[in-house]
């Protein structure tokens, strides 16, 4: 209850064991009532449900609830019941508060002992640089055109700058690419020129680059293990990271779903928040932790890691795990979501692409 009111803070997924289903089903039968108790707008249904399918009861039984964590807006998150409480009236069970809402500090990288501490050179009269000790040419070459919104002064974005950036996130960009093939696409004449991909490491390649292999190719694939590699991908003019989706040095093992959210023109952004919500929430349902990545487009993924394990999932039985979950939430909102990637069947609705599932398959860094 809040302020008197009974509000909704969430579901709850697992924890309903036989027993406890043949203790709680009849209370629950007893109570049920036509309309729902809450005081705010009605809780949508679990996932697979449709309007109607709900049964409420009223606000009487008290039960135990053990969580994760909650939700910025208040929500539980990954809740499992626990039991029936008799020795608290339920009117005195109040809604706990979420941690206020702050703005966002901006990262510390002295606080992270990954990030290595600036340690710039720049030789103006040979054009050159040099990051963590390695080399750049044409250190001034633009590869993002003059903004407004670059460093608030209107100029071009250059390749040393690049690799600074690269240096001082590349604490927190490593433990998602390390160990993992890397595909980058490199951009000499900036991002509005040609573009070259690149995934095999090439002859003369610099030295930091790691080549690992893949099995059913003999060509070795370049793969990113350290921040002095970044330096070496941003002399390349690399604007993007591509890496795998494998479990760190394992390319034939999945390491992580991805769940690709491609909205069709005229969606909002909200649109796309509410449909990753949406596939936190699903997911979560069955035990599985998910994070939020944007994606330099117009769409979010929704990654959901997984655990090492000796008979863990091959890549068919992920890929078809990713599809089932996007074809239950296409079938529960059809006129919000498809897994057809046919783009006159698109409009005004969300592509869920599961496809990035695969062995070989790459999602942006």
């Amino acid at each position: 209850f809040k302020d008197g009111k009974l509000v909704h803070v969430g579901r709850i997924g697992t924890g309903f064991g036989k027993d406890k289903v043949a203790t709680l089903l009849p209370k629950l039968k007893a109570l049920e009532i036509d309309k729902s108790p809450f005081s705010d707008k009605e809780p949508k249904g679990r996932s697979g449900t449709k309007a109607g399918d709900s049964h409420w009861v009223k606000p009487v039984l008290v039960a135990e609830i053990e969580y994760a964590g909650m939700t910025g807006d208040g929500n539980i998150r990954q809740a499992a019941f626990k039991g029936l409480r008799e020795d608290k009236p339920a009117q005195e069970v109040e809604a706990e508060v979420a941690p206020a809402s702050t703005e966002l500090a901006e990262p510390d990288p002295a606080a992270n002992p990954n990030v290595v501490k600036s340690r710039t050179v720049t030789v103006k009269a040979a054009n050159s640089a040099e990051v963590l000790g390695v080399r750049l040419s044409s250190a001034d070459k633009p590869l993002w055109p003059a903004s407004d919104l670059n460093a608030g002064d209107g100029s071009p974005v250059t390749k040393l700058e690049l690799a600074q950036y690269y240096e001082a996130i590349g604490g927190w960009l490593i433990p998602h690419i390390k160990g993992r093939p890397c595909s980058i696409i490199r951009t000499p004449e900036g991002i509005d020129g040609e573009k070259f991909f690149q995934r095999h490491l090439m002859k003369g390649a610099s030295n930091l680059l790691t080549e690992t292999t893949v099995s059913g190719d003999r060509k070795g694939y370049l793969q990113i293990d350290r921040i002095e590699a970044l330096i070496a991908v941003a002399q390349t003019s690399g604007t993007e990271l591509h890496p795998w989706n494998c479990q760190p040095f394992e390319p034939d093992n999945p390491g992580r779903l991805v769940f690709d959210l491609d909205p069709s023109p005229g969606l909002s952004f909200e649109d796309v928040i509410e449909a990753a919500r949406e596939v936190r929430d699903r997911l979560e349902e069955l035990g599985l932790v998910t994070f939020c990545k944007t994606t330099g487009g117009k769409g979010l993924h929704v990654v959901t890691p997984l655990s090492k394990l000796k008979n863990g999932p091959d890549w068919d039985t992920a890929k078809a795990f990713a599809r089932e979950v996007c074809a239950r939430m296409a079938a529960d909102s059809p006129d919000r979501y498809l897994i057809n990637m046919s783009k006159a069947q698109r409009e005004g609705r969300i592509f869920l692409d599961y496809l990035r599932n695969d062995r070989m398959s790459t999602a942006v860094a």
